[in-house]
């Protein structure tokens, strides 16, 4: 199945590549791989692990209707380096859309900008310290979307999604979800702010949440932060969740950067011993513009009532805890490389 997909895929390419040369439109292919060897401890047991954090390749292209409107399309998917897998065409970020001075209108499979905005703020993407790992799920990418990205207002920007009703036709609750973010961005400074918002079609009761990220590049030294919080988490009333973190990341040369990552969450801010926290420390060496590796430990501390494990989402491998308040850890090291 994985075989006769990737050959739909290449095919479709290559049918892409042949089309967009004969009629003269901007065309694309790109794409990052990027894995890594783990090795991998619930404080008991350990295994060496081999991990694809979130390997991609993609197609894209544009096509001027006018002078002030541009036809635009984009097709992406999964890639498995390490393991075998049913990977299907389209699951990452593919739409079709329209875009112009008036901002960016398109329509399909999207993260979300509440996802997005979180994004910005880490050192440590699509590896063992990723950040993702203590949002409690709030990184979505939806399908059935409709997003609205204004143009550039002298470093500020607004996007908005979303999500046509999931839920059977006729049903008592429909299932949608709403985003949206403001952002303000320079060379050295980024700041982002955002809100989500799910249906009661996702669960008993309607749920929300609230993201800040900020990025300040000091030149040699930058250093960023998030802050998250939930309201009714997991359709429970009432129920609050909350995140906070800070990165630093120290360029000791144009090739050799060590970073370090500390998160906090507390998935049930009215209950004790259930938070945990994320400790992660990388050094990067970049081998050309498109190609680094890197070496990296990270290690979850959890509370006497938490079972936090380490790694996922966007890095492939992942352990849970042996028990309630142990710490698991991993180490990791990773190549990757855009196209």
């Amino acid at each position: 199945m994985f075989t006769k997909k990737m050959i739909a895929l290449m095919v479709l390419a290559t049918m892409l590549v042949s089309g967009a040369a004969m009629a003269g439109d901007g065309f694309k292919v790109y794409g990052k791989l990027h894995t890594s060897l783990d090795y991998m401890s619930d404080s008991e047991d350990s295994q060496i692990m081999m991990a694809n954090n979130s390997s991609r390749f993609g197609l894209k292209g544009s096509k001027e209707l006018s002078e002030k409107l541009t036809f635009i399309w984009q097709l992406e998917n999964d890639v498995n380096l390490a393991q075998f897998g049913a990977n299907t065409l389209a699951t990452r970020n593919s739409f079709i859309g329209l875009t112009g001075d008036w901002g960016t209108f398109l329509y399909g499979i999207h993260d979300t900008p509440f996802k997005t905005v979180g994004r910005k703020g880490t050192f440590f993407y699509d590896e063992i310290g990723d950040s993702r790992q203590m949002t409690m799920g709030w990184d979505r990418r939806l399908q059935d979307v409709v997003v609205y990205a204004s143009p550039d207002m002298s470093g500020f920007g607004v996007v908005a999604g979303y999500m046509l009703d999931q839920g059977a036709l006729g049903a008592d609750d429909a299932m949608t979800a709403m985003s949206i973010s403001g952002a303000y961005k320079t060379e050295e400074l980024y700041f982002g702010a955002a809100y989500e918002a799910l249906s009661e079609g996702f669960s008993a009761d309607k749920q929300s949440g609230i993201r800040a990220t900020a990025k300040y590049n000091f030149g040699t030294f930058a250093v960023a932060g998030l802050f998250q919080t939930l309201s009714n988490f997991g359709g429970v009333a009432d129920a609050s969740a909350q995140t906070f973190g800070l990165e630093g990341k120290f360029s000791f040369s144009d090739q050799y950067a060590a970073k370090a990552a500390y998160y906090m969450a507390d998935p049930n801010t009215d209950t004790d011993d259930n938070e945990y926290s994320l400790l992660a420390f990388g050094v990067d060496r970049d081998l050309t513009q498109k190609t680094y590796m890197y070496v990296q430990y990270a290690m979850v501390m959890n509370g006497d009532g938490a079972m936090q494990g380490v790694g996922g989402p966007g890095h492939g491998s992942t352990i849970g805890a042996s028990a309630a308040g142990e710490s698991p850890t991993g180490i990791s090291w990773g190549m990757a490389t855009k196209f």
